[in-house]
């Protein structure tokens, strides 16, 4: 079977524009499936099958004081706080946060990936709503640095 290259670039560049990292697609007989594995920086990461993914973050730092981010959502997806309904959520505000400790859960394509903090922080806002969908640059969480 060959590929159609130029569908497949279109493909991947479709999925850039969305922040879709995993696509599975049949057409006319040929079947696609293509895998992004997104550059890691920003705040939180995103751990699903294939990979790590890292939320976009700005940042405010106030004289001699901690600097302040906000961690905002890398793809789109549905923001969850708690592991199911019911369940207690991972963080609150003024909640210390260690370093890959579970901030949220983001779904993407009916897969759900955990999203952990990448350094010791301590939440200061949760922006977000429990299961309101978030597009790349949608604000998450306020939160500020706290030296390990």
């Amino acid at each position: 079977m060959t590929i159609d290259l130029n569908r497949a670039e279109a493909l991947m560049e479709r999925m850039q524009r969305l922040g879709v990292a995993e696509l599975e697609v049949g057409y006319a007989g040929e079947r696609y499936r293509i895998v992004r594995q997104p550059v890691a920086s920003g705040v939180a990461s995103v751990a699903p099958q294939t990979g790590r993914v890292s939320s976009p973050v700005s940042t405010k730092t106030s004289a001699g004081g901690p600097s302040t981010r906000i961690v905002s959502s890398s793809m789109h997806g549905v923001f969850y706080r708690a592991a199911g309904p019911g369940q207690p959520a991972f963080v609150d505000v003024g909640a210390a946060v260690q370093e890959g400790q579970t901030l949220y859960i983001l779904e993407v394509m009916k897969t759900l990936s955990r999203v952990g903090a990448e350094f010791p922080c301590k939440i200061v806002e949760i922006i977000a709503e429990d299961g309101q969908a978030v597009e790349p640059g949608a604000p998450l969480f306020a939160v500020e640095t706290v030296d390990a």
